[in-house]
């Protein structure tokens, strides 16, 4: 698959080429994680932002506008719509002159829907449609969510090619799941409810819970959201645009429905292949955890699946982290996080831009 990030239009402008949405927490981990790539690695990434609950409403302009720089990006402050005035005065201003856009979708309330499709003609990015597969799969779900398309209000978002919709089977984790069936019966029914301007579809395997026992081996979790996504496309559901493949990053689908602070002591190594996650539990605190952590990263790195300090960022925190360079300690739960996205991002944009 030899795609481009970037491809010329109206004259020689540029325009980003969608080809990769991981759905990430707004935190400190998966904002470095994404800002640390190579800017022809981030040109072809593009986060769905999600704002997780208890965030102070005035952080997440400046931090993802800071990541994203002139890429694309959507942003979904759901959690923050109990509280109008913090999404429509506290987030989308300071937004409007960025590539950033919102995110609604049916089940919403009314307010926020139009507040995002205001925010959309304002600023002329164009407007996430966030529509979970399993309630779209159906023809009374299918029509919810025409008459939300239809309730934006306003032909020219809902006729011409602003909407991105955002397909999410969410946790895909079981290996005798239907999400292929799910997902292309919801394409099926919601293809021609609008000229979609890019279709992704969302899904995460990232197991929900750690590794049960402490170090090596690893528990190997099978990504069938790499699976599903190919299945879906090369079904060729006869919808104008391609699937674009979205996931949830090297964290389980719901990381950003909880709030930060406190934790276990403990927390997970991570690392990504072709067709699994590689996942070790590491002790964070107590007599030795360092050393043990350090062990449990000497063994990532010695697998064959391992691709070398040079890869990513999070590649080189690994091998660091394994052979005792770099700062003193182990780490701890967030900097694993963090290394676990950099080096997952990474290698699924390469992989779908090679």
């Amino acid at each position: 698959m030899n795609r481009s990030a970037t491809k010329a239009v109206n004259g020689g402008a540029t325009m980003v080429e969608l080809l990769y949405v991981p759905v990430l927490p707004v935190r400190r981990g998966p904002l470095a994680a994404y800002s640390g790539l190579t800017p022809s690695l981030r040109a072809a990434v593009s986060p769905l932002w999600t704002i997780a609950p208890g965030t102070d409403p005035a952080a997440p302009p400046g931090a993802v506008a800071a990541a994203q720089r002139a890429m694309p990006a959507w942003l979904d402050a759901r959690h923050l719509e109990g509280e109008p005035r913090a999404v429509t005065q506290g987030l989308w201003p300071y937004l409007l002159h960025t590539p950033v856009r919102p995110v609604t979708g049916p089940g919403r309330p009314d307010w926020q829907r139009s507040a995002c499709a205001d925010f959309a003609r304002a600023c002329g990015n164009g407007l996430g449609v966030r529509v979970r597969a399993d309630e779209a799969a159906s023809e009374r779900g299918a029509e919810s969510v025409c008459r939300f398309v239809e309730g934006l209000g306003g032909p020219d978002l809902a006729r011409e090619p602003l909407l991105d919709l955002l397909l999410d089977l969410e946790a895909v984790t079981e290996e005798w799941h239907q999400a292929d069936k799910c997902a292309l019966r919801a394409l099926e029914l919601l293809g021609p409810l609008a000229v979609w301007r890019s279709i992704v579809l969302l899904a995460g395997s990232f197991p929900g819970s750690a590794p049960e026992q402490e170090g090596w081996p690893p528990v190997e979790a099978h990504r069938h959201d790499w699976d599903v996504w190919h299945m879906v496309r090369n079904a060729q559901p006869g919808l104008p645009v391609d699937i674009t493949y979205g996931d949830y990053g090297a964290h389980h689908a719901h990381a950003a429905d909880a709030g930060s602070g406190g934790g276990p002591p403990w927390g997970v190594l991570r690392y990504t292949t072709e067709r699994t996650f590689l996942l070790a539990k590491a002790p964070t605190e107590g007599e030795g955890h360092a050393a043990r952590a350090r062990e449990i990263a000497r063994r990532m790195i010695g697998e064959p699946d391992f691709r070398g300090p040079g890869f990513s960022e999070g590649d080189r925190w690994l091998h660091a982290c394994a052979t005792g360079g770099g700062t003193p300690g182990a780490g701890n739960a967030e900097a694993w996080i963090r290394a676990g996205h950099s080096q997952h991002l990474a290698y699924v944009a390469r992989r779908l831009t090679r």
